[in-house]
């Protein structure tokens, strides 16, 4: 089995912006990208191994309401997301289109959330207490008001810079072995394309933890109303938990 998360825009019509990270257990990581669905759909298939787990960067369940039950639990511990109305059922279309190929599994997830929990611990200097055989409490309330660095709606350019380099910090502290190197945001880049292969490689980290077990590893919500893979700690668990359904492997 791998990884294969996937950054995608909310609209089936805007070309080029599909960015794919395919991880196995060992972190190897490679990064592809694709101009519309169909090309991003083939290389998922084409990666896809029997059991794999296929993560999309777009609500997959409960697309018809502007905000689930799940995004009002995280915009309530300061994890802001859009309205899952703006993408209708276009996550669940795709997750129809790439089940029942080698037993394939497809989540939902959302990459700022992921990034959000990382820039906190490295900010705090807490990343080297983030193992998967462990499930700590690193996080408290004061997580709700962080604000990590913007890298995709940062307007000056300089600044976005500065934090795109911030997040390819963040992504190499992680320990992912890139076959490829990921390349290092300059000025020349062009920031809009590498910044959702920076997503893609979020959406792997959280992947290798589910594969691995990780009670790190939480999917908040439920099937029905929609849920969502993210990285939490005992804490972001526990606060999550008071709100809507939370799945790990907590370890007691």
């Amino acid at each position: 089995m791998n990884i294969i998360s996937v950054d995608l825009p909310w609209k089936e019509g805007k070309r080029g912006r599909r960015a794919l990270a395919v991880a196995d257990l060992d972190r190897n990581i490679k990064i592809m990208s694709a101009s519309d669905d169909d090309e991003m759909l083939a290389l998922a298939r084409d990666n896809a191994e029997p059991e794999s787990i296929v993560l999309l960067d777009i609500p997959i369940e409960g697309g018809e309401q502007k905000f689930r039950p799940v995004d009002r639990a995280l915009a309530r511990q300061g994890i802001w997301i859009q309205p899952s109305s703006n993408a209708g059922n276009r996550g669940k279309r795709l997750k129809e289109l790439l089940e029942n190929k080698k037993r394939i599994t497809v989540q939902e997830i959302y990459p700022y959330a992921v990034y959000k929990f990382l820039a906190y611990l490295k900010d705090r200097k807490l990343l080297g207490r983030l193992k998967p055989d462990k499930f700590d409490t690193l996080l408290d309330d004061s997580f709700r008001g962080f604000r990590p660095r913007k890298y995709k709606r940062e307007r000056k350019k300089e600044e976005r810079l500065k934090n795109m380099e911030y997040l390819y910090s963040l992504l190499m502290d992680t320990g992912l072995n890139f076959r490829i190197p990921l390349h290092y945001p300059d000025a020349s880049a062009n920031l809009g394309p590498l910044s959702d292969e920076y997503d893609a490689c979020l959406g792997a980290i959280v992947g290798v933890y589910l594969a691995g077990k990780s009670s790190y590893a939480c999917i908040a919500g439920d099937s029905s109303s929609g849920n969502i893979l993210l990285l939490a700690d005992r804490w972001l668990a526990g606060e999550l938990g008071k709100e809507v359904k939370i799945d790990n492997l907590k370890k007691e």
